[in-house]
């Protein structure tokens, strides 16, 4: 009677342990970014372009919709460590496509303006591309690594030295995880990729105040920063889920391997703090900054003399 009630309660348990992996994976990156670009969108039209605000939250947010449903996906196919990098994922497609690439014509009388060479460079912080290809590049090469570290193996030991040292358990081998540290790879790659394109397309944004070139800028740094803030949260998901899988070719126990085992926690807890960084990342450098227009320091400060 007992053995029965057990498995029959197996599926309702099951199904509570996906909704909680949903929650976590996927409802708290949602949430959390979802409320920081309607928040941050809502301020910025006090001082922007309705039109231009309108279209920025409207990308970000059907791109983390879009996102919501691939990190669902991620976890029915058993992929969980994966979905906050593919909600990221979505987000990077919708920034592109909604506000970089679906862009209106500007429309009004036509005027004429010398021809200005943009790079990307001004609208983006100095360290953010040494870091965004050191980190494309270890996402890239932890596959790679791992396929040629030795096998770990450990003897015999005793569980309890000290109150039953007559008791030893047989020792075993541990094998590094690295095919399923490819899959993780290929979005730090597609991140990579498209968010190369992405950034490409924020010079290349028809203005949208012609009579305040600021505001153009401060849009361009906006849609660049939000850009390189996303690429980096997905190399730090990817990394978080590679440093996971890894601490299960070291995970020893404790009385077989001292060091051993201290690197498994430490890649344990750098699967928990990497996550972290990267909402922090996410939600504070994609931040939608108010377009304050400085006034000239060129204009009068008070009325000519006659």
């Amino acid at each position: 009677m007992t053995t029965h009630v057990s498995v029959a309660g197996l599926p309702g348990f099951f199904f509570w342990v996906r909704a909680i992996l949903v929650l976590l994976y996927v409802g708290v990156p949602v949430l959390l970014v979802g409320t920081t670009v309607w928040w941050a969108t809502r301020r910025a039209r006090l001082d922007a372009p309705a039109g231009l605000v309108r279209r920025a939250r409207a990308a970000r947010l059907a791109g983390l919709a879009a996102g919501l449903l691939l990190g669902v996906l991620a976890i029915k196919l058993g992929q969980e460590q994966l979905a906050p990098a593919t909600i990221a994922v979505g987000y990077l497609f919708g920034l592109l496509a909604a506000e970089l690439l679906w862009v209106p014509a500007p429309t009004g009388p036509l005027r004429v303006a010398a021809l200005e060479t943009r790079y990307v460079r001004p609208y983006i912080p100095r360290w953010s591309v040494p870091v965004l290809l050191s980190a494309g590049v270890l996402a890239i090469a932890v596959p790679v690594v791992l396929a040629v570290l030795p096998t770990v193996r450990y003897g015999p030991f005793h569980p309890d030295a000290l109150d039953a040292p007559q008791i030893v358990l047989p020792g075993g081998a541990l094998q590094w995880p690295a095919a399923a540290c490819v899959p993780p790879a290929a979005l730090a790659v597609l991140a990579l990729v498209v968010g190369g394109i992405a950034l490409r397309r924020v010079v290349l944004l028809p203005p949208v105040a012609v009579d305040q070139p600021g505001v153009d800028e401060h849009a361009r740094r906006n849609s660049a920063r939000a850009v390189v803030a996303t690429v980096l949260a997905i190399e730090l998901f990817v990394l978080a889920a590679q440093a996971t899988l890894a601490s299960n070719g070291v995970s020893v126990p404790q009385p077989a391997g001292a060091r051993l085992y201290l690197l498994s926690r430490i890649l344990v807890w750098c699967g928990f703090g990497l996550p972290i960084a990267g909402l922090l990342v996410w939600c504070v450098m994609g931040w939608w900054k108010r377009l304050v227009v400085e006034p000239s320091a060129a204009a009068p400060a008070g009325p000519a003399a006659a």
